[in-house]
């Protein structure tokens, strides 16, 4: 019974033995590109080094960050300066303050021209209070955020013609 089970074991161990020349000819992916093993061009493996993943998605800390244009008349933009400069004093010291105040600037940066074409009358008063409002805002005086709401608020009513 015991020379049954060696003389198995033998003829198992010689039928599977790894043979060092797996590679060769009898290989069927040996004959295979990087990209016929992973379905096709633009899928090949990646190489050694790769970005970090946070929840799934490619950190890239040198990209920029995703930003969308500012479109729209100064008519249309100036009333929403006004909302974002509302919002200000609730946010201070917060993420969507510094956001608040990007999109404040964003905006402003976008029509500043245009207002100075249509009326530049207003522009000086304007600019200064969007900065009024912004270093109120960075300083952490909520107080100074309101007071500039209450003065972009004449001027954007003078512009648009609300008043």
């Amino acid at each position: 019974m015991v020379a049954v089970v060696a003389c198995a074991a033998t003829a198992l161990a010689a039928g599977c033995s790894s043979d060092s020349d797996a590679d060769g000819p009898d290989d069927p992916a040996a004959e295979l590109s990087d990209a016929d093993l992973t379905g096709g061009e633009g899928r090949e493996l990646a190489a050694e080094e790769v970005a970090p993943l946070d929840g799934g998605v490619i950190v890239d800390e040198s990209s920029p960050a995703t930003t969308l244009a500012i479109i729209g008349s100064a008519s249309e933009l100036l009333p929403d300066i006004g909302i974002e400069i509302s919002r200000l004093s609730a946010v201070i010291g917060t993420q969507e303050g510094t956001d608040t105040i990007a999109r404040i600037r964003g905006m402003w940066d976008a029509i500043g021209d245009e207002v100075a074409q249509t009326r530049p009358d207003l522009v000086n008063g304007i600019e200064t209070t969007i900065g009024e409002a912004i270093a109120a805002a960075e300083s952490g005086d909520a107080a100074g955020a309101d007071a500039a709401f209450a003065q972009i608020s004449d001027f954007i009513d003078d512009y648009v013609g609300d008043a």
